[in-house]
C-alpha cells in the first residue's frame, strides 16, 4: 500500500467530485490503484490540497484484472474457481464480485463475508477461500445462509494483481505522475448500475487536474501465510467467530487482516491505558497527557465525545523511515482510518477503537560521568572500549564490523516489537566472544562500567525520561525501542590492545 497527498489544480472548478474505483497511478513499472470510489469537495477556485481523502484512503499496488464472465447454474452453495495462472500474485483483500440478476438484468456489487454461516437467507454475500492448490474458491449461498445464485445469473470478478517486491517504491515517487481511469467495455456496462447517479465522476479529461505526492515509502510486500502461521492463527479467528471482544481477538484480527501494514500490535483496555501510558506521561512530568502531541492528535482525530470506554490499539507499521540514522515510524491517518473502519461490524457496540502511536525509546551505548545527573550529553562523552588480547592479529576494523553486526542483529527493525526486551548481557557476551577480544567496558571520563552499558531515553522528552543500565530490560506494551545512530556509536567505539608490564616499558 502507499499513502498519498492529493491536490486539485485551479483548472478544476469548485464542486464535489468522485474518483472512480479502480483508477490508478503508474510509477515506473508499477501501478497503484484505488479500490473504492473516492468523493471529495473542492471549495476554492485556486489550487486546493485534498487533505480529507489523503487522510482516509490508500493506494494499493497492482492493477485490476477482469476475470471471464461466469453464468450461474443455480446450484446451492455454487462455487466459482478463480484460477489466474502460474505465479500470479493476487491481493487477497481486493477481490470484488458483481452479479447481474437474470430477473432484473441489473448489476449489483455483492459483499464479502468471513463465513456464509453467519449470514441470513437474503444476504447478497460471498465467501472466499484460498485452496490447497493456491487457487481461489468463491462460494455463494443456498437461500438459508446467504442468497443463492439463480440459473442464468451473470457473475463478474475483478481482482488486484500485484507485482510483489518489484512494486515497492520510495518516497516522492508519485510527484509528477497522473491518475488514469480504469476503462474496459465490460466495466463500462457494469459501472452505471453499481455507481450512484448522484456522483459527479471524474473523466479522463479532468482527472489530470489532480496532482499527487507521497512523503512515505510504500509498505513492504507480504507473502501469503505459511502453513505454520495458519495453524497458529486460524484457531483464534474461529474461536472469536469473527467478533472482537478480548484483547487477543483484536490483536489476532489486526495481525491477520493488516499483515501488509502492521509489524506488531498490542491492545489495551481503558484501565490499562490509564494505568500504563497516561501514568507514564505523568511520571515523566507532564501535568496533562494532552500535552503530548501524539496522544492529543489521536484523541482529537479518532476518539468520540464519550472517552471512557475506548479500545486502544498500539500498532507498529512495517515500513520504516530512516531519520537521523535511526528507525522511527508511525501509522499514517489513512492507515489508522482503514484499521478503525474494519472493526465497524465486529466490535462491541459501546466500544470505540483508537489507534495510538507507540512511544519510541532510543537506545545507545553510554553511562553517567559519576559526578552529575545523567543527560544526553553523556552520550557524546561515553566510549565503548574493546580491549584485545596482545597476541591477536585481528584488526580494529574487523572488530568494529563484528560489533556493528551484533548491534544490528539485536536491533533489527524487522524483529523489534512492542514491549521489546533488550538483552544487554547477551550483547556483552557476544562482543567478548569475538575472536581476539579480551574485555569490553563503557567509559565516560573517569567512570568505568564493565560490559556494555546503555543509555535509554525518550527522544521527545530527553530531559524527563533518561536512564542508564547494564542489565536486560523490557519496555512497556505501549513502547518500543530503536538503536540510536549506529554510525555515531561506532565512532565512539575504541579498539585497543591489552597492555602488559613489558610492553609498557618498551613503549616508554
Amino acid at each position: 500500500t502507499l499513502t498519498f497527498l492529493a491536490s486539485a489544480s485551479e483548472n478544476l472548478a469548485a464542486g464535489t467530485y468522485t474518483i472512480p474505483r479502480y483508477s490508478f497511478i503508474r510509477v515506473g513499472g508499477a501501478s497503484f490503484s484505488f479500490n473504492t470510489d473516492i468523493t471529495f469537495t473542492k471549495t476554492a477556485s485556486g489550487t486546493q490540497y485534498l487533505n480529507d481523502i489523503s487522510n482516509q484512503y490508500l493506494l494499493y499496488q497492482g492493477s485490476y484484472i477482469e476475470y471471464p464472465l461466469y453464468v450461474a447454474r443455480g446450484e446451492a452453495n455454487e462455487i466459482i474457481f478463480l484460477i489466474p495462472g502460474e505465479n500470479v500474485l493476487i491481493d487477497h483483500f481486493n477481490i470484488d464480485v458483481y452479479v447481474k440478476s437474470i430477473s432484473t438484468n441489473v448489476w449489483k456489487k455483492w459483499t464479502r463475508t468471513e463465513s456464509l454461516y453467519l449470514e441470513n437467507a437474503t444476504a447478497e454475500k460471498f465467501e472466499i477461500r484460498l485452496n490447497q492448490n493456491k487457487n481461489y474458491e468463491i462460494k455463494f449461498g443456498d437461500d438459508i445462509n446467504g442468497l443463492q445464485l439463480q440459473a442464468g445469473d451473470t457473475v463478474a470478478i475483478y481482482y488486484l494483481q500485484s507485482i510483489g517486491t518489484a512494486g515497492q517504491v520510495g518516497a516522492n515517487t508519485l510527484v509528477g505522475q497522473q491518475a488514469a481511469l480504469y476503462i474496459t467495455s465490460q466495466w463500462s456496462q457494469i459501472k452505471p448500475d453499481v455507481t450512484s447517479a448522484d456522483l459527479n465522476l471524474l473523466t479522463d479529461i479532468n482527472i489530470i487536474d489532480l496532482s499527487w505526492a507521497n512523503n512515505n515509502i510504500s509498505t513492504t510486500f507480504t507473502e501469503a501465510e505459511t502453513v505454520d502461521s495458519i495453524r497458529k492463527n486460524a484457531p483464534a479467528s474461529f474461536k472469536s467467530q469473527y467478533r472482537v471482544v478480548t484483547p487477543s481477538d483484536y490483536e489476532s484480527f489486526i495481525e491477520a487482516t493488516f499483515a501488509n501494514i502492521i509489524n506488531d500490535v498490542k491492545v489495551l483496555n481503558n484501565n490499562e491505558y490509564v494505568n500504563q501510558h497516561l501514568k507514564y506521561l505523568y511520571d515523566i512530568g507532564l501535568t496533562n497527557p494532552g500535552q503530548d502531541y501524539r496522544v492529543l492528535f489521536n484523541q482529537m482525530a479518532f476518539a468520540d465525545a464519550c472517552n471512557f470506554n475506548n479500545v486502544y490499539v498500539y500498532a507498529m507499521p512495517k515500513a520504516t523511515k530512516l531519520i537521523t540514522n535511526s528507525y522511527v515510524n508511525y501509522l499514517t491517518p489513512a492507515q489508522k482510518t482503514l484499521i478503525i473502519s474494519a472493526f465497524a461490524e465486529r466490535k462491541t457496540l459501546t466500544s470505540e477503537v483508537i489507534v495510538m502511536d507507540p512511544v519510541y525509546k532510543a537506545v545507545t551505548v553510554g553511562t553517567s560521568n559519576g559526578t552529575s545527573a545523567l543527560t544526553t550529553n553523556d552520550i557524546t562523552s561515553s566510549r565503548l572500549v574493546i580491549t584485545l588480547d596482545r597476541n591477536t592479529k585481528t584488526t580494529a576494523s574487523v572488530i568494529k564490523d563484528n560489533v556493528k553486526a551484533i548491534f544490528e542483529k539485536y536491533f533489527n527493525p524487522s524483529i523489534i516489537t512492542l514491549g521489546y526486551t533488550v538483552n544487554t548481557t547477551d550483547i556483552t557476551n557476544e562482543i567478548i566472544a569475538i575472536n581476539g577480544v579480551k574485555s569490553v567496558a563503557t567509559i565516560n571520563n573517569n567512570e568505568t562500567v564493565n560490559g556494555v552499558s546503555f543509555i535509554v531515553y525518550n527522544p521527545s522528552y530527553p530531559a524527563n525520561d533518561i536512564t542508564t543500565t547494564t542489565k536486560t530490560f523490557t519496555v512497556g506494551n505501549f513502547q518500543t525501542v530503536y538503536l540510536d545512530n549506529i554510525t555515531d556509536l561506532l565512532a565512539r567505539t575504541i579498539v585497543q590492545v591489552e597492555v602488559s608490564q613489558d610492553t609498557a616499558i618498551l613503549n616508554f
